[in-house]
């Protein structure tokens, strides 16, 4: 793997501010608006597509965003449901048709027909959307880098159709606590204040915590803020599961880099190592401490995807 050397390409590492972008709004083949944002780069360097976890926004992975090469055009694409993209009607998430709408969405805004596939960059959720968005369309991307994805194995998705079917996931600690959250928050100010000392987001980079507030709340009339994401939404994707993911895993065919945290969740690492045997163009390492390392490191976890990208394809 070839070294880092080219710093001119990072902003400083005291302000991981993404700059130069543009909303942008499109409807997918479903009808439905995905929301997202844009920062455009030369034309003829990387293209890439940038995917958040449940109950965060695109804008979430802003700082990380910030800190990869100035001249890479960059996407980033609010998950169904979150910051602004619509969410959807279905009684349970159905992640391939989640994993659908931002494909048709990002096909068209990054005009991949014409200038060609990206890269596909996803964390948490966001990185199984991903993967089973590359598999679906083949052409959308030329290579996946996955931080710290939620691949279940498959003890795991029948125990969750079981609990879907008779209903008792709506019983798990999770899924009750995450439908409980807070949702409103007095001013912008406020929640800022209330989210940065809650053990969940303590070790978040302080300006992702910034960004994530910004992104994923309406302001309303008397200047409170409220959650995007709707509690009990967040709540249900918890208690789904991705249909078809091991299909998706054994159909795979462009490199796929996995990195997985080193206190990440118990099931990842096994997941992770049992795909990598079944394909092998699955590789993965160790990177960063926690699940959330992108919002944690975002500036160091910058540079590992940069380095995995040039090493892999060297300009």
């Amino acid at each position: 793997m070839s070294e880092f050397s080219s710093p001119e390409i990072m902003l400083s590492s005291s302000t991981p501010v993404l700059e130069n972008i543009q909303q942008w709004q499109q409807k997918s083949n479903s009808q439905m608006t995905v929301n997202g944002y844009y920062r455009p780069g030369a034309k003829n360097a990387k293209r890439i597509h940038l995917l958040h976890g449940t109950g965060f926004s695109s804008m979430t992975l802003a700082a990380m965003a910030s800190q990869l090469p100035k001249d890479w055009s960059i996407w980033l694409t609010d998950v169904p449901g979150h910051g602004d993209s619509t969410q959807p009607t279905t009684r349970m998430p159905n992640w391939q048709k989640m994993a659908n709408t931002v494909a048709d969405a990002i096909y068209l805004q990054a005009n991949v027909k014409e200038n060609g596939p990206l890269i596909g960059i996803g964390h948490s959720m966001g990185g199984v959307l991903t993967l089973l968005a590359a598999v679906k369309y083949p052409d959308l991307f030329s290579e996946i880098i996955l931080l710290d994805p939620v691949l279940f194995k498959t003890e795991m998705i029948i125990a969750q159709q079981l609990m879907r079917t008779t209903g008792t996931w709506r019983k798990r600690a999770l899924v009750k606590s995450v439908a409980n959250r807070t949702s409103t928050w007095p001013s912008l100010a406020n929640m800022k204040e209330s989210i940065a000392n809650k053990s969940f987001y303590k070790a978040w980079h302080p300006q992702v915590i910034s960004d994530y507030c910004e992104s994923s709340t309406n302001t309303r009339q008397d200047n409170s803020v409220q959650l995007s994401c709707q509690p009990s939404w967040e709540a249900s994707i918890f208690g789904s599961y991705p249909k078809g993911l091991w299909r998706a895993i054994y159909k795979i065919d462009i490199p796929v880099e996995i990195l997985i945290a080193k206190k990440s969740y118990f099931f990842i690492p096994k997941a992770v190592k049992r795909a990598a045997r079944i394909n092998n163009i699955i590789q993965w390492q160790t990177f960063g401490q926690h699940h959330c390392f992108p919002m944690e490191e975002p500036i160091e976890t910058a540079k590992k995807i940069t380095d995995l990208i040039t090493s892999y394809n060297p300009i």
